[in-house]
């Protein structure tokens, strides 16, 4: 097709698009007329809604899909819902989960000395193979692992309240804390809205943009890596439903000080959904980082998310929490999956939070190997950043990235390469044992012989 057909029939789309946006801003004023003979919570009117689809599906010609005509009118639905709700600002679920009925199960419990035969939840009486109680015996982790465990990990949001004098019904589980992140995407995120995060923030944050059928938009951070809020600010549109914010960041190390995240919360819109992801809060030193939950009680909008598998060494177990507003955690109760956490990460999780002592330990530990380790790197003249979390950012050319890595492989020290982050000049190395870091400085000592 030469140039001028092609620009023609743009042109052609062009005038099309102006008249649909005529079409739909009459429709807007004929639904906001509408509304004034509704009442707020009988807005939608899902059997209308259906008759009219089914209409529009049996009168559609063109070679739209059936399926991209639904998507396109229930878009249209939605937008003409929140023309007619009154408070368009609150904060607001995905249309599609606000009247699911949150999933109870069986019932598990009963109040009584009596042996319990339970029959309610179509489990196995006999338990799994017995090769697994073996191997659980030594630890007397074998009991009830027929069972599902507690559906929303009650007795671990209750030692999780204790120990953070929290609100238990504002605790949600995870199965690690990325689950609460896409949530989260889940709970807020139509098809087409958009996801901010940093430049370089956890990869996580596009991948459950993108699953989620939003659109993931980039933060540039400053030449130090530090996140500005007022750049946060200047990207949010119309569009933006949920903003991610890792602090500590992971790979770059860098933090947002209590008081920016106040600014950037009473700057945006109430309907934006903010996630700060504490993964490595509890190694966080500096006295402007807050590592509370007062947040939550000041900004109904915010997720506050924490986990087991970073200081408190449960990686394996993969389980996570968040703490957030009542109405937030409402919404995310009805996407939660039953028995999202098992049975022993829940019991090994309150046996970790019952050891204080030993995660302030960890802590103490970390930032004197840590300290150690950088100033070696430095004697060698190795740069690394400064960061907060139990790892060291190393900054050189990508040569000297492939050389370092290669050269450690050699010696047995796998390290994280950040390519995938567009970092390929750098390099994060994490906080083993001191006899762990020893053997990396000297390997590294050697590698210039």
């Amino acid at each position: 097709m030469k140039n001028d057909e092609l620009d023609a029939l743009r042109e052609k789309i062009n005038l099309i698009d102006d008249e649909i946006l005529k079409l739909l801003s009459n429709r807007s004023e004929i639904v906001l007329k509408i509304g004034k003979h509704k009442k707020e919570e009988t807005v939608v009117d899902l059997d209308r809604e259906q008759k009219i689809l089914d209409r529009l599906i049996n009168k559609s010609e063109g070679s739209y899909s059936k399926d991209t005509i639904v998507r396109l009118w229930r878009e249209i639905f939605q937008s003409s819902e929140k023309l007619q709700k009154i408070n368009v600002s609150d904060i607001q679920s995905k249309r599609s989960i606000k009247n699911i009925n949150i999933y109870k199960g069986g019932k598990s419990t009963l109040d009584t000395e009596k042996k319990i035969i339970k029959l309610s939840s179509n489990e196995n009486p006999y338990g799994p193979s017995p090769k697994i109680i073996e191997v659980l015996e030594a630890q007397n982790l074998k009991k009830n692992l027929n069972r599902y465990p507690e559906i929303d990990g009650s007795t671990l949001r209750d030692a999780i309240s204790e120990r953070f004098s929290l609100d238990k019904e504002r605790i949600i589980l995870g199965s690690g804390s990325d689950e609460i992140l896409l949530f989260a995407a889940l709970g807020f995120c139509q098809d087409g809205d958009e996801i901010l995060h940093a430049n370089y923030g956890f990869e996580m944050y596009s991948i459950v943009s993108k699953v989620v059928g939003a659109v993931p938009k980039k933060i540039k951070e400053d030449k130090n890596f530090n996140l500005n809020v007022d750049t946060i600010i200047e990207n949010i549109n119309h569009s933006t439903k949920v903003i991610y914010i890792a602090s500590p960041n992971n790979p770059t190390g860098t933090y947002l000080a209590r008081d920016q995240i106040i600014k950037l919360m009473k700057n945006i819109s109430k309907n934006i959904i903010v996630v700060i992801d504490g993964a490595y809060v509890e190694y966080v030193e500096k006295s402007d980082y807050d590592k509370g939950f007062s947040l939550s009680n000041e900004f109904e909008n915010i997720i506050l998310t924490r986990t087991f598998s970073k200081t408190y060494g449960l990686a394996a177990l993969r389980i996570g929490w968040c703490y957030t507003s009542q109405k937030v955690a409402d919404i995310i109760k009805k996407i939660k999956p039953p028995f999202n956490t098992t049975s022993i990460s829940q019991a090994l999780a309150i046996k970790a939070l019952e050891d204080h002592q030993y995660i302030d330990k960890i802590v103490k530990i970390n930032t004197e190997i840590k300290t150690w380790f950088e100033n070696e790197l430095k004697n060698l003249n190795i740069k690394t950043r400064t960061t907060e979390g139990n790892f060291s950012l190393i900054e050189t050319s990508i040569d000297g990235a492939n050389k370092i890595s290669n050269h450690l492989l050699k010696d047995g020290i796998i390290i994280r390469r950040l390519d995938s982050y567009s970092l390929p000049n750098f390099l994060r190395i994490s906080i083993g044992t001191k006899e762990e870091m020893e053997q990396t400085i000297k390997s590294l000592k050697s590698l210039n012989e």
